[in-house]
């Protein structure tokens, strides 16, 4: 049975409020990856903990690329939300699933 069309605008609508809610993840991912830099520091101030500086450095490093890998994987969802939330707007509007009678 095909679904009426206000539960198809209702999933269409979720779709955009979804990629949203992904694309300022990846923008939040981004700002964190950036406030990164203002954390690291060189050996000469680091002082006394010398001894501990390149495991600081090596963490904040990877917190920073994983941050990075987030923004970047949350940009995609939220692009292929968009497109999918478009496409599915567009078949509809053209009544494209009833022409090809997919329901």
């Amino acid at each position: 049975m095909a679904p009426s069309k206000k539960q198809l605008n209702v999933s269409i609508e979720r779709m955009k409020t979804a990629s949203n809610a992904w694309h300022a993840a990846s923008e939040d991912l981004t700002k964190g990856s950036e406030k990164i830099a203002d954390l690291k520091f060189s050996k000469l101030e680091a002082g006394i903990f010398q001894n501990a500086y390149q495991a600081y450095i090596d963490a904040a490093s990877y917190v920073q690329d994983r941050m990075k890998e987030g923004a970047s994987e949350a940009g995609n969802v939220s692009s292929t939300l968009q497109e999918n939330a478009e496409t599915y707007q567009r078949e509809e509007d053209s009544n494209t699933h009833a022409i090809k009678g997919l329901y």
